[in-house]
Protein backbone atom coordinates (compact mmCIF):
# COMPACT_ATOMS: atom_id res chain seq x y z
CA UNK A 1 0.00 0.00 0.00
CA UNK A 2 1.81 3.45 -1.44
CA UNK A 3 1.24 5.70 1.60
CA UNK A 4 1.97 9.28 1.29
CA UNK A 5 3.13 11.26 4.89
CA UNK A 6 2.63 14.85 5.83
CA UNK A 7 4.80 16.81 8.34
CA UNK A 8 2.60 19.42 10.23
CA UNK A 9 3.08 22.48 11.93
CA UNK A 10 6.33 23.29 10.32
CA UNK A 11 7.75 26.60 12.49
CA UNK A 12 11.05 26.37 10.99
CA UNK A 13 13.27 26.31 7.52
CA UNK A 14 15.48 23.59 8.89
CA UNK A 15 12.62 21.50 10.22
CA UNK A 16 11.23 21.66 6.73
CA UNK A 17 14.85 20.65 5.43
CA UNK A 18 15.22 17.20 7.24
CA UNK A 19 11.38 16.45 6.44
CA UNK A 20 11.90 17.30 2.94
CA UNK A 21 15.17 14.65 3.43
CA UNK A 22 13.56 12.30 4.77
CA UNK A 23 10.47 11.82 1.82
CA UNK A 24 8.03 13.52 3.21
CA UNK A 25 5.29 14.07 0.51
CA UNK A 26 3.47 17.17 2.01
CA UNK A 27 5.40 19.69 4.41
CA UNK A 28 2.45 21.76 6.39
CA UNK A 29 2.50 25.16 7.68
CA UNK A 30 -0.52 26.59 10.16
CA UNK A 31 -2.41 30.00 9.31
CA UNK A 32 -4.68 29.56 11.64
CA UNK A 33 -4.50 30.72 15.67
CA UNK A 34 -1.73 28.37 17.37
CA UNK A 35 1.41 28.21 18.87
CA UNK A 36 2.38 27.17 15.72
CA UNK A 37 0.98 30.10 13.55
CA UNK A 38 3.22 31.68 10.78
CA UNK A 39 2.92 34.62 8.49
CA UNK A 40 3.03 34.22 4.39
CA UNK A 41 6.36 35.79 4.92
CA UNK A 42 7.60 33.22 7.33
CA UNK A 43 5.77 30.44 5.63
CA UNK A 44 7.80 31.32 2.05
CA UNK A 45 11.53 31.01 3.87
CA UNK A 46 10.35 27.55 5.39
CA UNK A 47 9.34 26.59 2.09
CA UNK A 48 12.24 27.79 -0.12
CA UNK A 49 13.94 25.48 -2.25
CA UNK A 50 11.62 22.55 -0.68
CA UNK A 51 10.26 19.53 -2.87
CA UNK A 52 7.69 18.21 -1.12
CA UNK A 53 4.19 19.89 -1.76
CA UNK A 54 2.74 22.78 0.16
CA UNK A 55 0.03 22.44 2.54
CA UNK A 56 -1.26 25.17 4.31
CA UNK A 57 -3.81 25.06 7.70
CA UNK A 58 -6.77 27.51 8.20
CA UNK A 59 -9.85 27.54 10.42
CA UNK A 60 -13.20 29.33 9.28
CA UNK A 61 -11.38 31.88 6.84
CA UNK A 62 -12.37 34.81 5.53
CA UNK A 63 -12.45 33.30 1.55
CA UNK A 64 -10.87 36.24 -0.10
CA UNK A 65 -7.72 35.74 2.72
CA UNK A 66 -7.25 32.39 2.10
CA UNK A 67 -7.36 32.57 -1.47
CA UNK A 68 -4.47 35.45 -1.79
CA UNK A 69 -2.78 33.48 0.72
CA UNK A 70 -2.89 30.17 -1.17
CA UNK A 71 -2.35 31.61 -4.72
CA UNK A 72 0.68 33.68 -3.39
CA UNK A 73 2.54 30.90 -1.69
CA UNK A 74 1.51 28.40 -4.40
CA UNK A 75 0.00 26.21 -2.42
CA UNK A 76 -0.99 22.24 -3.52
CA UNK A 77 -3.13 21.70 -0.21
CA UNK A 78 -5.94 23.88 1.56
CA UNK A 79 -6.45 22.06 5.03
CA UNK A 80 -9.69 23.76 6.70
CA UNK A 81 -9.69 22.54 10.65
CA UNK A 82 -12.66 25.26 11.46
CA UNK A 83 -16.76 24.62 11.31
CA UNK A 84 -16.42 25.29 7.39
CA UNK A 85 -19.95 24.12 5.48
CA UNK A 86 -19.73 21.58 1.98
CA UNK A 87 -20.47 24.57 0.41
CA UNK A 88 -17.65 26.93 1.78
CA UNK A 89 -15.43 24.01 0.63
CA UNK A 90 -16.50 23.20 -3.03
CA UNK A 91 -16.07 27.48 -3.25
CA UNK A 92 -12.37 26.99 -2.24
CA UNK A 93 -11.66 24.11 -4.30
CA UNK A 94 -13.42 25.75 -7.73
CA UNK A 95 -11.09 29.36 -6.89
CA UNK A 96 -7.38 27.55 -7.48
CA UNK A 97 -5.76 24.27 -8.71
CA UNK A 98 -5.18 23.09 -5.06
CA UNK A 99 -6.82 20.36 -3.64
CA UNK A 100 -9.10 20.76 -0.75
CA UNK A 101 -8.97 18.81 2.70
CA UNK A 102 -11.37 18.88 4.88
CA UNK A 103 -10.29 17.82 8.56
CA UNK A 104 -13.50 16.34 10.47
CA UNK A 105 -12.80 15.31 14.56
CA UNK A 106 -14.65 11.78 15.76
CA UNK A 107 -17.04 12.41 18.65
CA UNK A 108 -18.09 9.57 20.24
CA UNK A 109 -21.57 9.48 18.33
CA UNK A 110 -20.08 10.60 14.74
CA UNK A 111 -21.29 9.28 12.16
CA UNK A 112 -19.03 9.12 9.61
CA UNK A 113 -21.14 7.89 6.89
CA UNK A 114 -23.44 11.19 7.40
CA UNK A 115 -20.04 12.78 7.53
CA UNK A 116 -19.58 11.35 3.73
CA UNK A 117 -22.45 11.99 2.36
CA UNK A 118 -22.04 15.98 3.13
CA UNK A 119 -18.32 16.17 1.92
CA UNK A 120 -18.16 14.04 -1.01
CA UNK A 121 -17.91 16.31 -4.24
CA UNK A 122 -16.95 18.95 -2.16
CA UNK A 123 -13.72 18.26 -1.17
CA UNK A 124 -10.56 16.30 -2.27
CA UNK A 125 -10.07 14.96 1.17
CA UNK A 126 -11.30 13.85 4.16
CA UNK A 127 -8.98 14.28 7.21
CA UNK A 128 -10.29 12.34 10.65
CA UNK A 129 -8.79 13.07 13.68
CA UNK A 130 -9.27 12.57 17.44
CA UNK A 131 -10.90 15.93 19.33
CA UNK A 132 -9.25 17.48 22.09
CA UNK A 133 -10.42 20.97 23.91
CA UNK A 134 -6.70 22.11 23.91
CA UNK A 135 -7.32 22.93 19.95
CA UNK A 136 -8.08 22.80 16.40
CA UNK A 137 -5.36 20.75 15.26
CA UNK A 138 -2.07 19.19 16.06
CA UNK A 139 -2.46 18.36 19.82
CA UNK A 140 -2.05 14.75 19.74
CA UNK A 141 -5.68 13.63 20.18
CA UNK A 142 -6.29 10.07 18.47
CA UNK A 143 -9.45 8.03 18.36
CA UNK A 144 -10.42 4.63 17.51
CA UNK A 145 -9.16 3.39 14.44
CA UNK A 146 -11.19 0.86 13.99
CA UNK A 147 -14.26 3.50 13.30
CA UNK A 148 -11.87 4.63 9.89
CA UNK A 149 -11.44 0.78 9.07
CA UNK A 150 -14.47 -0.04 9.46
CA UNK A 151 -16.20 2.10 6.94
CA UNK A 152 -12.60 1.85 4.55
CA UNK A 153 -14.98 -0.13 1.67
CA UNK A 154 -17.66 2.31 1.64
CA UNK A 155 -15.09 5.24 1.37
CA UNK A 156 -15.37 6.73 -2.44
CA UNK A 157 -12.47 5.71 -4.41
CA UNK A 158 -11.86 9.67 -5.49
CA UNK A 159 -12.15 10.88 -2.31
CA UNK A 160 -8.73 11.24 -0.58
CA UNK A 161 -8.21 9.44 2.95
CA UNK A 162 -6.07 11.40 5.48
CA UNK A 163 -5.02 9.92 8.93
CA UNK A 164 -4.22 12.43 11.60
CA UNK A 165 -4.09 12.76 15.45
CA UNK A 166 -1.81 10.52 18.14
CA UNK A 167 0.63 9.22 15.54
CA UNK A 168 4.21 8.86 16.14
CA UNK A 169 7.12 6.60 14.36
CA UNK A 170 6.55 3.26 16.99
CA UNK A 171 2.36 3.60 16.30
CA UNK A 172 1.74 4.95 12.26
CA UNK A 173 2.42 1.50 10.81
CA UNK A 174 -0.31 -0.12 13.02
CA UNK A 175 -2.96 2.82 12.12
CA UNK A 176 -1.71 2.55 8.55
CA UNK A 177 -2.62 -1.90 8.37
CA UNK A 178 -5.53 -0.99 10.59
CA UNK A 179 -7.04 2.24 9.06
CA UNK A 180 -5.55 1.83 5.52
CA UNK A 181 -5.38 5.92 4.66
CA UNK A 182 -4.19 7.57 1.55
CA UNK A 183 -1.97 10.18 3.71
CA UNK A 184 -0.29 9.58 7.55
CA UNK A 185 0.01 13.49 8.76
CA UNK A 186 2.17 14.28 12.06
CA UNK A 187 2.73 17.27 14.11
CA UNK A 188 3.34 16.82 17.45
CA UNK A 189 4.19 13.80 17.44
CA UNK A 190 7.84 14.07 16.18
CA UNK A 191 8.42 16.96 18.26
CA UNK A 192 10.51 17.67 20.74
CA UNK A 193 9.45 20.94 22.10
CA UNK A 194 6.62 22.80 21.09
CA UNK A 195 6.83 23.54 17.22
CA UNK A 196 10.88 21.98 17.14
CA UNK A 197 10.87 18.88 15.23
CA UNK A 198 13.09 15.96 16.50
CA UNK A 199 15.09 14.36 13.44
CA UNK A 200 15.21 11.18 14.47
CA UNK A 201 11.13 10.96 15.30
CA UNK A 202 10.48 12.67 11.31
CA UNK A 203 13.14 10.15 9.40
CA UNK A 204 11.64 7.29 11.91
CA UNK A 205 8.09 8.02 11.14
CA UNK A 206 8.11 8.72 7.42
CA UNK A 207 10.38 5.57 7.19
CA UNK A 208 7.88 3.35 9.49
CA UNK A 209 4.94 4.73 7.24
CA UNK A 210 6.75 4.27 3.70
Amino acid sequence: MNVETKICGLVRPDDARLADQAGADYLGVVFAPSPRRRTEEQARRIWEGMTARRAGVFVDSKKDDLFRLAGNLELAVIQLHGTESPEYCRDVGSAGSWAVWKAVKVLPGTSLDEMLASYAGAVDGILLEGWSDRGQGGVGASFDWSLAADMRDRWPEDLRFILAGGLNAQNVRKAIDQARPDVVDVSSGVEKAMGMKDAEAVRAFVAAAK
